[in-house]
């Protein structure tokens, strides 16, 4: 008997199956699967219910994507050895691999109850309370593996890098001081000591201890070995403080001599010659005084001088000319060596400058002028030498681009004409043609226009790119699918797109889907998007010991804080919308016949027989469900058996549900919305869409208080333009007419309701209609408050829904914008007046020729 105590180890085998198991343990590290696989089967033939040896058969079948028999094999392993550290750790690396983070934790930390002090188990626990932001157990978690083993550098920095996201600044430079005392001698690394005292810089920045931050950096700069750096935070921090004769020094002496094209360079400098203290990277819309001009001005043409060859020196007083002299005089200066050079992105360089009246006014005028000056004499004025002969055509371009920016169609075109004419072989003609016609709401048009571009030069993949995405807008949606898979890698097969995450297309379809009024398909894509969002939060996975190990800590902390708000990036926003509108408009359209029929036919059945008769017909639907999607999966398998490469590479996995049926076809569409309502909430609480769609959600619901919440949120964010306004208006009116007219409410409810109407403009107590008619009395020159008006009025008043209408069908077209004569006609037609419509509509066609909505 103790012979045999004696041959037993740790893990409760005898010396050879002990050492299978360590081989076992090898192959997996190795990724030699099928060599760890037999030798597990060895073990468990002698012994079948040793827990840990099963774990790591689970394991390894993870691996080779064999889920179902690995999920099996470790809770197997598990409950045969409960208190085996291996068996939970291993359960734990199943749930990781399947992104079931919370669910690892737990696997983890039931790991720890059996082994506290098991370093790489502390680790795998750390990286994943990183990951999920549980700081406090990170910070706990980073200490415990300190204390274990101070040597590790990797301990100290991933413990201070824990202190400095929970925000104890303090505690972190005193982790990274006590780091510092340890050293002796020169350092190993001058790239790693170098970051090591640049990230104790950025924790006395973000401590709010600037002065330290500069005497730190001061102190640091023999051993710094990134240099720019040292300067440009050097500069930054120096401005924060106020000391703008030594940030000035720093920027005009230093690092515009490094890099004049700078636009960071050339904020700091305008911020300490106008000594202030917040930077202000581009003027054009910020309503910057004449004494900006004033101080600004001077400086620009020292710098031209100085920086002769530099853009930015020449294109930034166009942003803070405030006097139209000027700033005809340095937009000249500015675009003539451009047009001569026939710079193809001008405009859009000049184009944020349109968001003030006279700044579009004076380049109007100066187009106008030099066109005319190069077709009498063909030179402009000023000049003894004739122009090149491609100026005036470069001439043309910005012309019929600042006609079409004024919403000239008309102009725009004729201008657009006469360049073809001139140029015929310039596919950028072509591409401005068909960018004026969407502009004109000529999807069709516009999309031909591309596609004449695009046949100019097929191996141009952005014109390819363009073209589709115009084909998608005009709705052809096979024509686009054809021209988009001339890029790709195989052809038609949309997973190719999936796989390069190609978001700006799935949007695209997406909607495309969602016009033609398919949600499968439009959920479909739309929720492509997301996954793809998911995919990038997984990817900082990688990094967290990565970037400790290689003390690129500055970059790792800002890829976090990326991250932590990645949701709010503009793909995920639109795409969190569209699944939004997809879902509500499921949940509001009208039953099928069969549910009609089958509720009409259940009318005289008792309760009990009722819900019998639900039961069945679920039943059946499920049924019916399950046949569609076992065939959908079938016919997805065969192409997706053709993605195995040459290689031996995995098998992509068939799509169960290629066409979105799935996604459409739910029991509660709302609850669905509900959770990407909730995200958008976290991480674009800025965005007006995602408070007018909770306000949407919360009413369907009944959910009154969370409804009125979305609008308190909303109104701060509908005054940034006319039709915002409107929008939030309409959504006023109709929660307070709903409300007050809903029967059996609590009068608690009620009474807070009519408390917070002050928030949102109403006076408590005061009439609807009076408040409709406060609204259009402030907004009167608005037509977006005019058509918002009027139809709450019709809302409000139904017997007074003629003068609604009368007040919609008495715009003009023609003082309109395309979006706005397309709001009114949808207003006209919710109202449901046919003739007012049609006769709108005809207007609409006299002033928007080219738009295909009003097209007769």
């Amino acid at each position: 008997m103790a012979a045999r105590d004696n041959a037993l180890r740790d893990n409760g085998l005898p010396a050879k199956e002990n050492t299978l198991f360590k081989s076992i343990v090898k192959h997996y590290e190795t990724k030699q699967y099928k060599k760890g696989l037999k030798a597990a089967d060895i073990v468990l033939r002698k012994f079948p219910e040793h827990g840990e040896t099963n774990a790591m058969k689970g394991l390894i079948l993870n691996c080779m994507e064999r889920k179902a028999e690995a999920y099996e094999l470790v809770r197997k392993g598990v409950k045969m050895d409960i208190k085996s550290h291996v068996c939970w750790h291993v359960y734990g690396l199943l749930y990781r691999s399947d992104r079931e983070y919370l669910q690892a934790i737990k696997c983890y930390r039931s790991a720890l109850r059996w082994d506290p002090e098991n370093i790489q188990i502390l680790r795998d626990l750390s990286l994943l309370q990183v990951q999920m932001r549980d700081l406090d157990g990170f910070v706990q978690t980073r200490q415990q593996l300190l204390t274990l083993k101070p040597t590790n550098r990797n301990n100290w920095f991933s413990f201070a890098l824990s202190q400095q996201l929970r925000g104890r600044y303090k505690q972190a430079l005193g982790v990274v001081d006590a780091y510092e005392a340890t050293l002796e001698g020169a350092p190993e690394n001058d790239y790693e000591h170098s970051e090591m005292l640049l990230y104790k810089n950025l924790l006395f920045e973000e401590g709010g201890m600037l002065e330290d931050a500069v005497n730190h950096l001061d102190r640091s700069e023999p051993m710094l070995v990134d240099k720019l750096f040292y300067h440009e935070k050097k500069a930054q921090l120096l401005l924060k403080l106020g000391r703008f004769e030594e940030a000035l020094a720093v920027y005009r002496k230093t690092l515009m001599k490094r890099n004049a094209e700078h636009y960071g360079y050339h904020a700091g400098l305008q911020a300490a010659t106008l000594k202030r203290k917040d930077v202000v990277e581009r003027w054009a819309g910020v309503d910057a005084s004449e004494e900006v001009e004033q101080v600004l001005g001077p400086l620009y043409k020292e710098l031209q001088l100085e920086f002769p060859r530099s853009s930015i020196c020449k294109r930034l007083p166009l942003d803070f000319a405030r006097s139209a002299p000027y700033f005809r005089e340095v937009a000249a200066a500015y675009i003539i060596p451009l047009v001569r050079k026939g710079v193809p992105s001008l405009f859009a360089d000049i184009k944020p400058l349109y968001v003030d009246s006279m700044k579009a006014e004076v380049l109007g005028d100066l187009f106008r002028s030099w066109l005319d000056q190069l077709e009498r004499d063909g030179k402009l004025s000023g000049e003894a030498l004739p122009e090149l002969p491609s100026s005036i055509l470069w001439v043309r371009i910005l012309y019929a681009q600042h006609l079409d920016k004024m919403r000239d169609t008309e102009g725009a075109l004729a201008m657009i004409d006469r360049a073809i004419e001139h140029t015929p072989t310039l596919l950028d003609l072509h591409m401005l043609k068909a960018r004026i016609f969407k502009h004109a709401g000529a999807f069709l048009k516009a999309s031909e226009q591309m596609e004449i571009a695009r046949k100019m030069d097929l191996a141009d993949r952005y014109l390819n790119t363009k073209s589709t995405r115009y084909l998608l807008r005009a709705n052809l949606l096979e024509d686009a699918t054809k021209t988009i898979a001339l890029f790709t890698k195989d052809g038609e097969n949309s997973s190719n797109l999936f796989d390069m995450q190609c978001m700006w297309y799935e949007l695209e379809v997406a909607h495309c889907y969602l016009r033609q009024g398919d949600f499968g398909r439009a959920l479909k894509n739309f929720t492509s998007v997301e996954k793809h969002f998911g995919d990038i939060v997984e990817d900082q996975f990688d990094f967290h010991t990565y970037c400790i190990r290689k003390m690129t800590l500055r970059a790792y902390v800002r890829l976090l804080q990326l991250e932590d708000h990645v949701y709010g990036h503009t793909f995920f926003v639109k795409a969190a919308c569209g699944i939004i509108e997809t879902y509500l408009r499921i949940a509001d359209r009208p039953k099928s016949s069969s549910a009609e029929a089958a509720e009409a036919a259940t009318d005289d059945l008792s309760a009990a027989e009722r819900k019998k008769a639900e039961s069945k017909r679920r039943k059946a639907e499920a049924k019916a469900k399950a046949e569609a999607e076992a065939k959908a999966k079938a016919e997805a398998a065969a192409p997706a058996k053709e993605g195995k490469g040459k290689k031996g590479g995995k098998e992509k996995v068939a799509d169960e549900d290629p066409d979105g049926a799935a996604l459409a076809n739910v029991e509660s569409p709302l609850e669905r919305a509900t959770v990407y309502l909730r995200t958008l909430q976290t991480h674009a609480s800025n965005e007006l869409c995602t408070h007018t769609y909770a306000f949407e959600l919360y009413m369907r619901k009944r959910r009154f208080l969370l409804a009125l919440r979305a609008l308190r949120k909303a109104v701060p964010l509908s005054r940034c333009g006319p039709a915002e306004t409107a929008t939030v208006h309409r959504l006023i009116v109709r929660f307070f007419a709903e409300v007050r007219g809903a029967a059996n409410l609590p009068a608690t409810l009620l009474a807070v309701i009519e408390l917070q109407s002050g928030a949102l403009g109403l006076q408590s107590g005061c009439e609807l209609i009076a408040f409709n008619a406060s609204f259009l009395e402030q907004h009167h020159a608005q037509p977006a408050a005019k058509v918002a008006a009027a139809e709450m009025l019709a809302l409000l008043a139904p017997e007074r829904k003629a003068e609604a209408v009368s007040t919609i069908a008495s715009l003009d077209p023609s003082a309109l914008t395309l979006d706005q004569a397309i709001e009114a006609l949808a207003a006209l037609g919710r109202l449901g007046d046919a003739a007012a419509t049609n006769d709108f509509k005809a207007k609409a066609h006299g002033a928007f020729q080219h738009a295909t909505v009003f097209a007769p």
